[in-house]
């Protein structure tokens, strides 16, 4: 397997940013990012401006065109739209057919964006208070909207409160236990320079032998559910008959920089039937755990240290079981 780091949620002067197309791009390149999603509010004017800037620049960088879906009731991320629907026919009552018709008009990924967001009376639509009736109308959630911690606020005690990531975690891992396939992902949401404080990246997991261009590669895994959420560690993990296998990758590079910790990682396997196994690692050696009899999908975390939300380092991939374990 290889990992292909993307930024997925992302503006610019073509909508509410501050940023040009072509300081987004270079930002990009420079960060090393593989993929870079332009994703304005309810425009697809940059796109061929950030094609252009890439191009020109010469780039080691893939665009992923896509929109941020504003409404009043909420922000859906539409990957790979590269023309405006229209929009006005959402019923927040029931958005599985407006989720439909965004596929209908070209978007290939469908999600949601900061769930639990400050809503109204503070900011009218950023939280999503749609009424979902079948979660399979959506491919990924984001679980970490970073915006808030590249702001420079990220220490302040209301930053949670105000952009509810916790919360967003929390909502993909029940509907992962529950039986739900939707892909976790974290987006900069960048309308300004970030600070580059130590956020949650997303890596797209792709097999070694993919042909596909970069954007490809990390639609394909945002469909196959097949992201990992991190702060730089990255793993895969399988399951044959019930008994989990867990790699790790130096791909990012985090066992050279990694900050020392005063307690070693612990990986977290939380499965459907509500068991619970935890296991310190070095990073390095697999790791073997057991699911529980019966348990049909699964979600693995990993801390340093202590198994509290301020400790979390990533979120893998999710794993989704059949009656024999395998997965």
């Amino acid at each position: 397997m290889k990992f292909i780091r993307a930024e997925l949620h992302n503006h610019s002067t073509e909508s509410d940013g501050a940023l040009s197309v072509e300081s987004l791009a270079a930002y990009a390149a420079e960060k090393n990012f593989g993929v870079l999603a332009l994703t304005d509010h309810n425009t697809t004017s940059g796109h061929a401006k950030a094609y252009d800037a890439i191009r020109r620049a010469g780039y080691a960088l893939a665009l992923l065109p896509g929109v941020e879906i504003t409404t009043f009731f909420g922000h859906i991320l539409a990957l790979g739209l590269v023309q405006m629907p229209d929009i006005t026919t959402l019923d927040p009552r029931a958005p599985e057919p407006f989720f439909a018709m965004l596929r209908t008009a070209g978007a290939r990924a469908v999600g949601i964006a900061h769930p639990f967001s400050v809503g109204s009376p503070l900011f009218i639509g950023c939280r999503f208070d749609m009424e979902m009736h079948d979660w399979n109308a959506v491919d990924y959630i984001e679980v970490f909207n970073t915006s808030v911690s590249e702001s420079g606020m990220g220490a302040h005690p209301m930053a949670e409160a105000f952009i509810g990531n916790s919360r967003a975690l929390a909502l993909w891992e029940r509907l992962v236990l529950d039986g739900q396939r939707i892909a976790a992902v974290t987006g900069k949401d960048l309308h300004s320079m970030p600070r580059d404080a130590e956020v949650f990246t997303t890596y797209a997991i792709v097999d070694e032998a993919c042909t596909l261009n970069a954007a490809d590669a990390v639609l394909g895994a945002v469909l196959r559910r097949q992201t990992i959420v991190t702060k730089g560690p990255l793993f895969t993990a399988h399951s044959e008959k019930g008994r989990v296998t867990v790699i790790f990758d130096n791909t990012s590079g985090y066992l050279d920089w990694a900050p020392a910790q005063a307690a070693a990682p612990v990986l977290e396997l939380r499965d459907s039937t509500g068991a619970v196994q935890r296991a310190e690692t070095d990073l390095r050696t697999p790791l073997s755990l057991s699911l529980a009899p019966g348990a049909r999908s699964a979600v693995l975390k990993l801390y340093a240290g202590a198994c509290t939300p301020v400790h979390l380092l990533a979120v893998g991939a999710p794993l989704y079981l059949d009656e024999e374990g395998n997965g």
